[in-house]
């Protein structure tokens, strides 16, 4: 329940309610923890006990025929694209605007990231500007649902078989978002998931993969897992003979599998409460000046774990968006930019440094020059540019409107002040 501090007032700041917590610690979470501590392995080496009973209830959650817990999200990333077939001096196409280790485990792999740019409504990479970016070491499309808001799926599935590419979902803040009334995770190659405690489906730490195909199910075991759950899923298979413990070891703690296995039961419900807060959020926002509210396209469920907004300045006196911000503060609303500065204007990309000696970009077997520079996505860069205000969503998982009227409330008020010249 959202607690009330001092109802607000024409002088005070306009937010007065505390949110809700986030994430749900409860008795039955706690009961969970516990068990596991007292009757499990804190190590587990096999797919045996809470690991089993979550990896199980996840793929069934996603409708999918395997799911595999990692102890991240980066992790399932790095364990997707190495699965994918992905190695040195292979291109991979990934949006620029999303969380910097959906790029850097192209990097992992010693693979190249190109990039293509995004729509300025739901700030997913686009279908066409894929197209454009691939070429004949393109390997795989990694497709950011960000916010929680899915991507296009159909027209990139259709350009991904046409030339033969994988196609990886990054669903780490996409919890129970759908697609056409498909979850997202479920659409691609593999679904990729992180159980972070901010996100909407928590374990601490920890993160899990989502997909169909046996064949990939060996390799993931094969490069994830201890030697003894490759004993045990892979003795008799072709695969077998690889048993080792060479590769990286992204074991799920016991512990996360058993709070994420109670939270999962909870996500639907928490999932349509959010979507139901944010939309009562976008219509209070609607009619402010300088404000464009989140954007949900057509067919498609958002999981609401951020509220992207857009500032735009010439609507309120050219007022620099971080004076904005600030006013917002005034009012007792902290709000904040995710991505900042796209991924491909970085140091790092500017400057192509990671493992040093220019790899992967000049490694022996990268056959061109590929290059990143200011213009090659500019929606992506305009929006980080001046227009990235985004609310965080803590409390969305419960009724909150008077909570939501005081957000709104305090929009007003800072553009008011801005159409005024006070900021």
């Amino acid at each position: 329940m959202n607690q009330v501090k001092n109802p607000p007032d024409s002088t005070g700041p306009a937010m007065t309610i505390e949110p809700s917590p986030w994430p749900v610690i409860d008795d039955e979470v706690i009961a969970s923890v516990v068990r596991v501590l007292k009757e499990e392995s804190l190590s587990p080496v096999m797919q045996v006990g809470i690991i089993k009973e979550f990896e199980d209830n996840f793929a069934q959650f996603q409708g999918r025929k395997f799911a595999f817990a990692v102890s991240s999200g980066t992790a399932a990333l790095d364990t997707a694209i190495h699965v994918s077939g992905v190695g040195p001096g292979d291109e991979v196409i990934v949006s620029p605007y999303t969380w910097g280790a959906t790029v850097g485990c192209i990097l992992h792999n010693n693979a190249i990231p190109v990039f293509a740019d995004i729509d300025p409504l739901t700030f997913n990479i686009r279908p066409d500007e894929i197209r454009k970016k691939i070429t004949d070491r393109t390997r795989a499309i990694v497709t950011v649902h960000i916010y929680g808001h899915p991507c296009d799926m159909d027209p990139i599935m259709d350009i991904a078989r046409k030339h033969n590419l994988r196609v990886i979902e990054d669903c780490a803040q996409a919890h129970g978002a759908t697609y056409k009334g498909r979850k997202v995770g479920s659409l691609g190659d593999i679904g990729c998931f992180s159980l972070q405690a901010s996100k909407n489906l928590i374990g601490g730490e920890g993160g899990i993969l989502v997909f169909d195909d046996e064949a990939l199910f060996d390799e993931v075991v094969s490069w994830a897992s201890h030697p003894m759950r490759q004993f045990q899923e892979l003795q008799d298979k072709p695969l077998g003979k690889y048993i080792d413990s060479i590769a990286p070891n992204f074991r799920m703690h016991a512990v996360s599998a058993a709070i994420a296995n109670v939270q999962l039961k909870r996500l639907d419900k928490w999932v349509v409460q959010r979507r139901k807060n944010l939309e009562y959020l976008t219509r209070a926002l609607s009619d402010i000046p300088g404000i464009r509210p989140t954007c949900v396209a057509p067919d498609c469920e958002h999981a609401a774990h951020l509220i992207p907004l857009t500032y735009k300045a010439d609507e309120l006196n050219n007022v620099p968006l971080e004076n904005f911000r600030n006013a917002l503060a005034l009012e007792g609303l902290e709000t904040g930019s995710y991505v900042g500065t796209p991924i491909h204007l970085r140091p790092r990309f500017q400057e192509q440094r990671f493992w040093g000696k220019g790899c992967p970009w000049t490694c022996g077997h990268a056959e061109r020059v590929v290059e990143y520079k200011k213009g090659d996505c500019p929606v992506a860069e305009k929006r980080c540019s001046g227009e990235e205000l985004n609310l965080p969503s803590v409390g969305f998982h419960v009724p909150c409107n008077d909570y939501l009227d005081q957000i709104a409330t305090a929009f007003k008020r800072a553009a008011k002040k801005a159409l005024a010249g006070e900021l």
